[in-house]
């Protein structure tokens, strides 16, 4: 089963227990995002990164530049423990 498979399921599977004015809100919120015209703007598949530096865990500052003179680099984001 492909990765989109599983995805439009798990959204069917979600969007199935939510009542029906909650849903109409979140599509009428995503259709308003897409007329807005914000996917232009959004980087694509292959795109380079634009350079960033930003805090390890140490708190030093990391520039991506830095690491590219290394090698490939790979950016993970997460968003911790809330």
């Amino acid at each position: 089963m492909s990765l989109q498979i599983k995805l439009d399921n798990m959204r069917e599977q979600f969007e199935s227990k939510l009542p029906a004015e909650t849903l109409a809100i979140m599509h009428g919120a995503t259709d308003d995002l897409l007329q807005s015209g914000i996917m232009a703007q959004v980087p694509q598949q292959n795109d380079p990164a634009p350079g960033f530096s930003l805090p390890d865990q140490n708190g030093n500052q990391i520039r991506s530049a830095e690491l590219l003179d290394k090698g490939p680099l790979v950016v993970s984001f997460y968003r911790g423990v809330w």
